[in-house]
C-alpha cells in the first residue's frame, strides 16, 4: 500500500467511524428489532421480547468498531510503507472483524420467549438457552413501586423452588402478560401475589 493509498484509506476509515459514533445507537435498535421479529418470533408464543441487554451489546459493539478504526487510521498515517505495516493492519482488521461477528451474534442470541410450555430465555452469556417448565413453578408475583402514592408495576417474578426469574413488566409485558397469569393461576393453582414497595425520596 503506497503512502498516498494509506493516507486514503485512513481518511476514509475515519469518515466511516465518525458516521458509526452517530448512527450506532438507531442501527443497533433496527438491527435487534428486525432479526428478532423476522426470524425468532412465532404465532405459537404469548409473548416474546428482546432483553436491554441485546441492544446494549449491539450499540456497544457499533461504538467499539469506531475506535478499532481510528486506531487504524492514526497507524497508517504514522508509519511509512513496510510489509511488516500491512500485516499489521490485516491482523487489526481481522480483529475488529472477530469482535463485531462475536457481540453481534450475542446480541441477537439473547432474547426469551413464554408459550404454554414455559418460560424459554436465551441469556447473553450462554450457549444454549434456559428453560423453565410450568409444570415446576412455585411461585408467582408481581412487584408494584409505590412512588408517591402512586402505584407502577415494576416487574414479574416466576420462582421455580430455589431459583427466581425476573422480568421487566414493560408496557409490553403488561400488554400481553395476562393468558400468562390465567394459564398459572388456572391451569398450575399458583396465584398472583402481589407485592408494593415504597421508593424512598
Amino acid at each position: 500500500m503506497s503512502a498516498h493509498n494509506a493516507d486514503r484509506a485512513g481518511s476514509l476509515l475515519i469518515t466511516a467511524a465518525v458516521i458509526l459514533l452517530f448512527a450506532s445507537v438507531p442501527i443497533g435498535i433496527f438491527i435487534v428489532s428486525f432479526v428478532h421479529q423476522s426470524m425468532y418470533l412465532e404465532r405459537s408464543y404469548w409473548f416474546f421480547d428482546s432483553p436491554m441487554s441485546s441492544y446494549v451489546t449491539i450499540v456497544a459493539v457499533l461504538l467499539i468498531i469506531p475506535i478499532f478504526q481510528i486506531i487504524i487510521a492514526i497507524y497508517l498515517f504514522r508509519t511509512d510503507e513496510s510489509r511488516k505495516r500491512n500485516v499489521n493492519v490485516f491482523i487489526a482488521s481481522l480483529v475488529t472483524l472477530l469482535v463485531m461477528i462475536s457481540g453481534i451474534y450475542m446480541s441477537l442470541d439473547n432474547y426469551y420467549y413464554i408459550d404454554k410450555n414455559g418460560l424459554h430465555y436465551d441469556e447473553l452469556w450462554k450457549l444454549e438457552k434456559s428453560f423453565y417448565s410450568w409444570d415446576d413453578i412455585t411461585a408467582m408475583k408481581q412487584i408494584n413501586k409505590n412512588d408517591g402514592g402512586t402505584l407502577t408495576p415494576e416487574k414479574l417474578v416466576f420462582t421455580y423452588g430455589i431459583e427466581t426469574i425476573e422480568l421487566p413488566l414493560t408496557p409490553k409485558l403488561r400488554n400481553e402478560i395476562d393468558p400468562v397469569i390465567d394459564f398459572v393461576e388456572n391451569v398450575e393453582g399458583v396465584k398472583l401475589v402481589m407485592e408494593n414497595i415504597t421508593t424512598e425520596n
